[in-house]
């Protein structure tokens, strides 16, 4: 067992958690939207937990490295931010 990391970024749509979920809040649940790469980029991180890989950070960041940058972070589903 080792160490490894995933990088992806990526240019397309964007998730329906938008404007109900504030800086510090908790995304709770999918928002259902079939197409949506929020939901789709958390489902990854807990399929990969729940076959036995420990998470030491996953992060989706949306619009990096411009004042209105966002971050979610995958593992706890707190939001960092708001849009």
């Amino acid at each position: 067992m080792g160490r490894y990391r995933i990088e992806i970024q990526a240019i397309g749509g964007h998730g329906r958690h938008r404007d109900d979920v504030k800086d510090g809040q908790q995304i709770t649940a999918p928002c259902g939207q079939p197409s949506c790469p929020d939901c789709k980029a958390r489902a990854f991180v807990q399929e990969l937990q729940a076959t036995g890989n420990s998470m030491e950070g996953a992060k989706l960041t949306h619009w990096p490295d411009t004042p209105g940058q966002v971050i979610d972070d995958l593992v706890t589903g707190i939001r960092h931010g708001s849009f």
